[in-house]
Order: structure tokens, then C-alpha cells, then sequence
């Protein structure tokens, strides 16, 4: 895991390279880390772009990709502009199982960065015995290869 200087530091370099990272925070040590001037700072809730109808896992799952993908094509800088998106609710890309790619696709460039904001991990959970609970499964989904870069806390 990597500490919020190294968050700094990337934020601060004059080029990224197509970066998806996880943030395990607050939300307010996360905006205080990026430095002022790094570049235009949005915020996504994926909560936002759930469907209240009630329709097969199927069809939300569709749904819930072709949100994402309009949200991203829409908050995409112009050329040369710089852009760091925050992502929160980032819980869904897993419970989707949509992976990352519509980041990538539609987001992700030398001059924008994605960083995916997760609260933190429970140590402890209570369930029926027939349940496992893994803290890290949600942050070891998200930084894979081809998936998000690093973890960041």
C-alpha cells in the first residue's frame, strides 16, 4: 500500500499513463492530498447511475455499463485540459462484475486519472458460518492487472 505522499506525487507529474488507482480513506484526507492546481477534480457516486427499477440481474447489470459509459464520455477533459475523477460507491464495479475497461475506454488518457474511492476495509464481520469474509476482497478485484495500478491509504 502506498502513502498519501506517493498519491501526491503522481497527482503533481505533468503526465499520467492511462491511471486508475484505489484510494482507502476518507474522502476528505483523499481531496486535502491532491495539491491545488493538479488539475480539474470531479466526483462520480455510482450509487447515481443504479436503476430504481426492478429488472433481472441481466438487464441491470446492462443498464448500470451503458450509465457508466455515457457518465465517463461526458466528463472527459477537452485536449490538453487536465482531470482527476473521483469514484465513489466503487463497490459496484464488483457487484456489476463490469471490471474496469469503461474507465479506460472512455476516461482514461496522459492528461486524466481515475481514482477509486473505497472507505476503508472492516476487519471484522459478523456472518453465518457458511459465509467467508475476506476484508480485502473488494481491493484485491480492483488492483489486478489490468485493472487498477496501485492502492493508496
Amino acid at each position: 500500500m502506498k502513502s498519501v505522499s506517493d498519491l501526491r506525487d503522481l497527482v503533481e507529474r505533468r503526465a499520467w499513463n492511462k491511471e486508475i488507482v484505489v484510494w482507502l480513506g476518507s474522502i476528505e484526507l483523499l481531496l486535502s492530498a491532491i495539491p491545488a492546481g493538479a488539475g480539474d477534480t470531479k466526483q462520480l457516486d455510482l450509487l447515481d447511475l443504479v436503476s430504481n427499477e426492478d429488472v433481472a440481474d441481466d438487464e441491470a447489470r446492462v443498464q448500470f455499463r451503458r450509465a457508466l459509459d455515457s457518465q465517463l464520455k461526458s466528463l472527459k477533459p477537452f485536449p490538453g485540459d487536465r482531470r482527476i475523477l473521483i469514484v465513489t460507491s466503487t463497490s459496484l464495479v464488483a457487484h456489476f462484475n463490469i471490471g474496469l475497461a469503461g474507465f479506460f475506454d472512455w476516461f482514461c488518457t496522459d492528461r486524466s486519472m481515475v481514482i477509486l474511492h473505497l472507505d476503508g476495509k472492516p476487519e471484522k464481520l459478523s456472518l453465518p458460518a457458511e459465509f467467508e469474509f475476506r476484508a480485502d476482497a473488494l481491493l484485491e478485484y480492483l488492483v489486478q492487472p489490468d485493472h487498477a495500478k496501485a492502492a493508496y491509504a
